[in-house]
Parts: C-alpha cells; sequence; structure tokens
C-alpha cells in the first residue's frame, strides 16, 4: 500500500515506476524504444509514457506546419539529454559547466547503469571515465559546453566509456554494430 502511494508522488515531472512481476500487466504496459530513460536529477526512471513530455516532445498547434502540430520550442533549457548504451538520460547541466561538471552530474544521477558486464572494455568506474560528444567532437574534460558551441537545453548529445573511442576498441557482442 505505501509504495503504490510512493508512486503516486511525482518527482520534477518524472514519476519511480512500480516494477511488477505480473507478466501479463508487463506485456500490456507501452512499448519503449531502446532501453527506457532516466532522470539523473532524482535517479529515477522515467516511464515510457511519461517520456515525451518530461523531454518536451509533445506536438501542439502552438506553432503549426501547413496545418501540422509541431513540437515548439521547449520551455526549460536547463536539462540536457544524453544517449548512452541505448538509453537516454535527462541531467541539468548549463552550456558554462565543463565536460568534466556534466560527465559527474550524470555519474551521480545513475549513469553507471549503463555499464555492460559482458563488453570488450572495462567499463564505467567514475566520471573519469565518461566521454561526451556533441556534433562529431570529443569534448575535452576542461572545456566548457560553450567552446563546443552546446546550446541551452540540447537533447542531442552522447556519452560513451573512453575505452570504447580508443583505436585498439572493439564494439560489444551485443552492439547493434554486430546485428
Amino acid at each position: 500500500k505505501k509504495r503504490e502511494e510512493d508512486n503516486e508522488k511525482t518527482m520534477a515531472t518524472t514519476e519511480i515506476v512500480k516494477a511488477t512481476d505480473d507478466k501479463n500487466a508487463a506485456a500490456a504496459a507501452p512499448v519503449s524504444l531502446g532501453k527506457g530513460a532516466w532522470d539523473c536529477d532524482n535517479n529515477c526512471e522515467i516511464p515510457p509514457d511519461k517520456e515525451a513530455e518530461v523531454f518536451e516532445e509533445i506536438a501542439t498547434m502552438d506553432f503549426p506546419y501547413e496545418g501540422i502540430p509541431t513540437i515548439p520550442p521547449r520551455k526549460n533549457m536547463t536539462h540536457m539529454a544524453f544517449f548512452c548504451n541505448g538509453c537516454r538520460y535527462r541531467v541539468e547541466a548549463y552550456p558554462d559547466w565543463t565536460a568534466r561538471q556534466v560527465a559527474e552530474a550524470l555519474w551521480r544521477g545513475g549513469i553507471e547503469r549503463a555499464n555492460n558486464p559482458n563488453g570488450n572494455t572495462p567499463g564505467m568506474k567514475g566520471p573519469e571515465d565518461i566521454a561526451l560528444i556533441y556534433a562529431g567532437q570529443i569534448m575535452k574534460d576542461e572545456k566548457k559546453l560553450q567552446d563546443y558551441n552546446v546550446p541551452p537545453g540540447c537533447k542531442v548529445m552522447i556519452a560513451i566509456e573512453k575505452a570504447k573511442l580508443l583505436p585498439e576498441a572493439k564494439p560489444d557482442p551485443d552492439s547493434a554494430y554486430w546485428n
């Protein structure tokens, strides 16, 4: 009973997902692309049915294009989105932060859950093992996001284990590279 009450409370437009053992209920759950989404500020999963709302991706008629609804400009410019191992991570970050500060915020927020124990690399053991990529550029830890022209509220960045960027690195056996 208490768990159900706790699940009804929301935290910064996300809510904790109630795990279920009922396979029929799980099969009837909404389909999620990839491996879901994670709110690093609250260290909790973003439910598939709330993902579009949290990432401000709901088309409206506020700015229609030839009568077709479009996604309006974002209102929340303090949160950025990073993709890592098929999951999307939402974290509060600003263009004047260094790449190291963002990696630390991602680490504190739970990005280590993206580690693949069956991978070809040692895995992420701390924020120093995270590389951030924007517009094809690997960001240096000491440089600010604005040095790479990352706009406020950017939703298209990549966080990856640094070891995977080494020339001798091989893709993990279960990566899409092999499929």
